[in-house]
């Protein structure tokens, strides 16, 4: 994790240290120095949070824990798959916890959205013809329960599949053939 510290200085403008404690100063330092000096706010984000050790989420405590009653100089977004929460429910991670303020789970999409989400991808993909019809839609949500990932993985499964079956048009069908290739 301490490439990770390091890398977090060298974005922020500083020369890493090798010692933990002065990385996290410098780490410290730098967001200071933005938020106050040139009124930028950096926002940092960190993925699959839920794999990471509590010593780790400890560190992220003790280098964010500065300025807090007064000022946030900083944006800190940690997102991960739903058991993080149960990995921050543990009393160790206590006063971490106790500072994040907003917490958001992400809900899967709504029936209704499905169409236009597959839609918005596929046009940046350079699709502009609805090759899906609306029984594919419907199977496509009854699989995936609107997880985008899955929406995704099944999308992508069915798109090659058409493709290796010379398709023009996506229907429930080439889903459901889809789902089989993917363990869904």
């Amino acid at each position: 994790m301490r490439e990770f510290y390091q890398a977090l200085a060298m974005i922020l403008g500083e020369t890493p240290s090798y010692k933990k404690v002065t990385l996290f100063h410098q780490i410290q330092r730098a967001i200071t120095e933005l938020y106050y000096s040139q009124k930028i706010t950096p926002v940092i984000i960190l993925d699959e949070i839920q794999l990471v050790s509590n010593d780790v989420l400890e560190d992220l405590r003790i280098i964010f824990n500065f300025n807090m009653d007064s000022q946030n100089p900083y944006i800190l977004i940690l997102s991960g798959q739903p058991h993080i929460r149960n990995k921050l429910a543990l009393n160790v991670n206590s006063a971490l916890r106790q500072r994040i303020s907003i917490k958001y789970v992400m809900q899967g999409l709504k029936k209704e959205e499905i169409q236009d989400y597959i839609k918005t991808r596929m046009k940046i993909a350079g699709v502009m013809d609805d090759i899906f019809t609306p029984s594919a839609y419907e199977a496509i949500y009854s699989l995936t329960k609107g997880l985008p990932r899955i929406i995704n993985n099944l999308v992508t499964a069915s798109l090659l599949y058409a493709y290796s079956k010379r398709l023009r048009e996506i229907d429930e069908e080439v889903i459901y053939q889809a789902q089989n290739e993917i363990s869904l």
